[in-house]
């Protein structure tokens, strides 16, 4: 079986999701948003009161894990263990959580396997950290998405205060920095660009051209 699997990589607030977004209703693609995956995990540990060090309990929840995602209409929902859980698991503090409990090696591992069951008939368009580095590692196109710390804080600020969270612009700079240092200094599965990535440097494009760059290099 030789599926399409297109890969958008890059740190927090660069536009991936929305490009990912985009490209999977476009080209009627499967969707596959890894972050959410492990925010959904950060999420049910707290419900849980499980503390984030305890690596044991953590990953018993992966264990029993169902998640899947609505992308109809480019409406987004995160259904896991049958409830919509888009809304509890959007915000700061959940990101944060979920940035911790990723960079466990073992966390990681146990999560490999669900999030490689996203890729079926006709294809799949997976973002996140490490989705053409390490999970989809023979895609046939790698996409890399990056931009500077401040228009990624901007653009993460302006797009919480849309869904009515508030929070300060040097927080959240301060937050994404932490973030991305844990993403490129983990053990396993570090944000790296892949050699064979193709590289979109976003802080002077707007989603539109972004999304027509994507486009023009997957059809090359």
């Amino acid at each position: 079986m030789n599926l399409q699997i297109i890969t958008i990589d890059g740190p927090s607030g660069v536009g991936k999701g929305t490009l990912a977004l985009s490209l999977a209703n476009y080209l009627s693609l499967n969707y596959l948003n890894s972050g959410s995956i492990y925010r959904a995990v950060a999420y049910l540990s707290e419900l849980e009161n499980i503390n984030t060090d305890n690596i044991k309990e953590i990953i018993s929840l992966t264990s029993t894990l169902n998640i899947r995602f609505i992308t109809d209409n480019k409406e987004f929902k995160i259904i896991c263990n049958d409830q919509d859980i888009t809304a509890e698991i959007n915000n700061e503090e959940c990101a944060t959580r979920a940035s911790i409990i990723s960079s466990n090696i073992d966390v990681r591992k146990s999560l490999i396997d669900i999030q490689r069951s996203f890729c079926k008939e006709p294809g799949l368009i997976a973002e996140g950290r490490d989705m053409g580095s390490v999970i989809f590692r023979n895609s046939q196109k790698k996409i890399f998405l990056t931009a500077s710390n401040e228009i990624k804080a901007q653009r993460r600020h302006k797009q919480l205060k849309q869904k009515g969270i508030n929070v300060s612009l040097p927080h959240l700079i301060e937050e994404l920095d932490n973030r991305d240092s844990r993403d490129v200094s983990r053990k396993i599965s570090p944000l790296v660009i892949p050699s064979d990535a193709y590289i979109i440097d976003t802080d002077k494009l707007t989603i539109n051209e972004v999304f027509d760059k994507t486009l023009k290099y997957i059809n090359n």
